[in-house]
């Protein structure tokens, strides 16, 4: 379960995650009333899903489009925590910039708030004229940070492309590997390997400690990231890794995560 928020009178716009793989979707509108997603659109590298719903118009919020959130400014999120219930809290955005997380996936200006979310994921946050300025996407543990939204810039570039239900383009894809690094003081190791994927099939493991990428040192999340963004789906990757005491170089087959979760 997840919350959303209106953004045009038939489309809801949420978290990607709270959606990834569901064969079906139903949404329950502040009226009550259960309206079926007809259509799907995920954007793995923003965190973010379009849902095309059918039934009665939905009443849009409005999209703040002019200048992003900054640290400092007070902000409010609505969300749920059932079908009935409604929750909001308020604070201040508390910082403004990069983010990275284990499931490939890293942000260059994520908005960070003060604000412990009192319900499901997936909301608006607001400013204070009512314009929703992310998704709220994660609960955080950082002292200040407690909750992370999607930026809504995000979403408004590629909102032509998601209204239409369409992918993105091959020149705007990178390399997908299917694992989940976790970064610490000793480096980037690999915490799990997503089953079918591109790192099981190249024979990594969890427990696998990354040392570079096509010779490139990794020691942080961002720079893994970097360093196997430069390569496109279905380029060979040269990883070295740390694996029983002895230094092993394996050839990872980039994979294409939009394929892979079609």
């Amino acid at each position: 379960m997840g919350a959303g928020v209106v953004v045009a009178p038939g489309t809801v716009l949420t978290a990607h995650y709270l959606v990834l793989g569901a064969s079906q979707v139903e949404v329950v509108g502040i009226d009550g009333r259960s309206r079926t997603a007809e259509r799907l659109a995920l954007d793995h590298d923003s965190g973010l899903a379009l849902l095309t719903v059918s039934g009665p118009d939905l009443q849009p919020a409005a999209l703040a489009d002019g200048e992003p959130a900054r640290a400092g400014d007070p902000v409010f999120l609505l969300t749920c925590t059932g079908d009935k219930e409604r929750r909001g809290a308020s604070g201040h955005v508390s910082f403004v910039g990069p983010f990275e997380a284990f499931w490939e996936y890293m942000l260059d200006q994520a908005v960070m708030t003060t604000i412990v979310n009192p319900g499901l994921a997936g909301g608006p946050l607001f400013d204070l004229q009512r314009r929703v300025v992310g998704v709220v996407s994660l609960g955080l543990g950082a002292v200040g940070r407690y909750s992370l939204a999607i930026p809504v810039g995000l979403f408004l570039e590629r909102r032509p492309r998601l209204e239409r239900g369409e992918p993105p383009p091959a020149s705007e894809r990178h390399a997908w590997i299917g694992f989940y690094p976790q970064a610490s003081e000793d480096g980037v190791a690999i915490s799990g390997i997503v089953t079918g994927g591109p790192a099981e099939a190249a024979g990594l493991q969890r427990g696998d400690l990354l040392v570079s990428v096509d010779g490139q040192p990794v020691h942080t999340l961002r720079q893994l990231y970097r360093a196997l963004w430069r390569n496109a789906p279905g380029q060979a990757i040269d990883m070295q890794v740390l694996r029983a005491e002895s230094i092993q170089v394996f050839e990872v087959v980039a994979g294409d995560r939009e394929e892979f979760f079609k």
